[in-house]
Formats: structure tokens, C-alpha cells, sequence
């Protein structure tokens, strides 16, 4: 994981992804098979990518354990100087998981100096990926930076938006592992879920209701070029317990997350959604936005915008145990 993260409610986001490339770096790292089985893959890891501004990111203190379709393993780290590091693999279904102690670095002199940036990983990881023989393979991971300069997503050149859904936390109930929660010194909370949009879809209802439907989240199926994730990553502050902002938290990163903004015939605009882990689940809603609400665009569907839900009904479940409450939500909409 990152170096200690500030604690701060309603952090802006920068989204930085160091994505996988096909091109070999010189003097990388390589893993090899023995010369005389020409059946082999190649996964390349690079761990530089420059920015739009003209800044460079660096994955510092990188080490990635591979599993190949053989259930052999390997480990392969890059050096503080390198840009990437490369391994040779048995053909088939392989993993990458980046261990713990990375750091994200910029730098805004061309590399001559970088400072570290605090960030959370914000895709699956282990990754997995489909390995054919003598074909490069794609491997992504992102990174989802909070700086308060703005808001950003870098990956192969390419600016989209990150959003989030940020607010606070008021805990009513709390069962088992989570009992704690329900303590008045433990049931007020802040939280923040970082995300690029995977997609934003319009439906309209047999009832008239016109709705958004976003999703974000891990996507597609291994491949040599897999449909690329949309990063989520989920932070709880001000938690006294630390259940939440530890291993909940951490199962809530890289999660799917699936949210609806509907405009009803009776003129609300009515908030639901969830946002799904291996092992924690938080849905919200159904229930009218009371706070700041979105403008209905002359389509009919709800703007999409900036909101706030200052009384949304949650409940979260989890192998830990379970909770209930109200957030304070607000929807972040980065400008175009």
C-alpha cells in the first residue's frame, strides 16, 4: 500500500492509470524460460507514464509475483531508474499481482526529480490476463491519485473524468463484527468512492421514469487484450474502529459499482445503487433526493450533474457483519 494517506472528508481526485504497453523497455527486468521451449508469452509491466501537462508518473518500489497457467510463479521487481520490467510465461491463463509497498511518484522536470503522490490502487488486483505463445499481453493497473490541483485520468494519452461519491456516514445500526459501529463515539464517519465511468446508459421505464445508469468497475474477460476496467477505490475516514477504513475498505477498492439517477412522473428524482466487493456490499436507496437536486434536461431524463442527498438510506453487508444508516451523498461531476 501507499505511505499514510491524509485524512481529509471531501478529497478531489486526480486518476493516473500505468498501463501496460506492448513495446519493450530497455534494461528491464526478465523472467525467462529455458531457450529451448519457444512456446512462451510475454507480459511487459512498464512503470512510466507520462501525463498530459507534460508531467511523467513513476511506480516506484514495484514488484509484481506472475502465475503462470502452470501454477508456476515468478517475481519480478522494477528499480527505482527502470521503466519497465518484462517476463516470459507459459501460453494460458495467467495472474500479476503488484505487492504491497509501491509508490506512486510525478515528476514536473522531465524525471529528473520525483515526489511521491498519495494514492490508491484502483483495479483488480491480482490481475488476470490470457497468455497466448510469442504475443505481447496487455496488463493494466490504475491509480487513482487525490491532488487538489484538479482532475485527470492518464493512460496512453488519453484525458477522460473521474468522479466520485462522497460524503458522510451516520451509522444507526451495526450487528457482530461491526457491533462497535453503533457506539455514539464510532457512528459518524466520512467516506469517499473514486471512480472512472465505465458507462452511462438511458432507459426509460414502462411507469414514464427516465433514468441514468452508471456503471464503473471491472469489465470483459481475459484476454490478450482485454475491455479495459474502470478504476474504483474507496476510502473511510475519521474511523475510530479502523474495520471499515482496513479490510472493508480495501475489499470496496476495485469493486463494481452500479448506480441509478431516475426522474419519476410524480417530478422527484429518486437515487439508488450499490457498490459490490468479494465479501462487503453497500446498497443505497431507493429514496428521493432531498438536498440539491439535478435539473431535468428537456429530454426528460435527469441532468447529469452535480447532487446532493443529504438522507440516503444504506446498508451495508459484509463476512464481518452488517450495518445501517443514512449518507450524505454527494455526486462530484468533474467539468468537460
Amino acid at each position: 500500500m501507499t505511505s499514510s494517506v491524509p485524512l481529509f472528508p471531501v478529497p478531489i481526485a486526480i486518476a493516473a492509470a500505468l498501463v501496460s504497453a506492448v513495446t519493450l523497455a530497455a534494461g528491464c527486468a526478465t523472467a525467462s524460460p529455458p531457450d529451448n521451449d519457444p512456446a512462451t508469452g510475454q507480459i511487459a509491466l512498464p512503470l512510466v507514464e507520462p501525463g498530459p501537462g507534460g508531467e511523467l508518473f513513476h511506480l516506484a518500489n514495484a514488484s509484481f509475483d506472475i502465475t503462470d497457467a502452470t501454477g508456476t510463479s515468478i517475481t519480478v521487481s522494477g528499480g527505482n531508474t527502470m521503466s519497465a520490467v518484462t517476463a516470459s510465461v507459459t501460453p494460458g491463463v495467467a495472474s500479476v499481482l503488484l505487492r504491497d509497498g509501491w509508490t506512486l511518484e510525478r515528476s514536473t522536470d522531465g524525471g529528473v526529480t520525483f515526489q511521491p503522490v498519495s494514492a490508491l490502487l484502483g483495479s483488480v488486483n491480482p490481475a488476470v490476463a490470457r497468455v497466448l505463445a510469442n504475443v505481447p499481453v496487455n496488463i493494466e493497473f490504475d491509480f487513482l491519485v487525490r491532488d487538489p490541483s484538479g482532475t485527470l485520468q492518464i493512460g496512453f494519452g488519453v484525458v477522460t473524468h473521474p468522479r466520485q461519491l462522497v460524503g458522510g456516514m451516520i451509522v444507526n445500526t451495526a450487528t457482530d463484527g461491526l457491533a462497535g459501529y453503533a457506539d455514539p463515539a464510532s457512528r459518524n464517519l466520512d467516506f469517499s468512492i473514486y471512480f472512472r465511468l465505465g458507462t452511462l446508459a438511458s432507459v426509460t421505464l414502462a411507469d414514464g421514469t427516465k433514468q441514468h445508469v452508471y456503471t464503473a468497475g471491472p469489465a470483459g474477460t481475459p484476454g490478450p487484450n482485454p475491455p479495459q476496467d474502470s478504476p474504483v477505490a474507496t476510502e473511510f475516514y475519521n474511523d475510530h474502529l479502523g474495520v471499515l477504513s482496513g479490510p472493508i475498505g480495501s475489499d470496496l477498492s476495485a469493486a463494481f459499482l452500479q448506480y441509478t439517477v431516475a426522474a419519476k412522473p410524480d417530478g422527484t428524482i429518486e437515487l439508488s445503487g450499490a457498490l459490490s466487493g468479494v465479501d462487503a456490499v453497500i446498497e443505497f436507496g431507493p429514496s428521493s433526493i432531498d438536498g440539491t437536486v439535478p435539473a431535468i434536461e428537456p429530454d426528460g431524463f435527469p441532468a447529469d450533474a452535480f447532487f446532493y442527498h443529504q438522507s440516503l438510506p444504506f446498508q451495508l453487508t459484509s463476512d464481518r457483519g452488517s450495518l445501517s444508516g443514512i449518507l450524505r451523498m454527494r455526486h462530484i461531476v468533474p467539468a468537460p
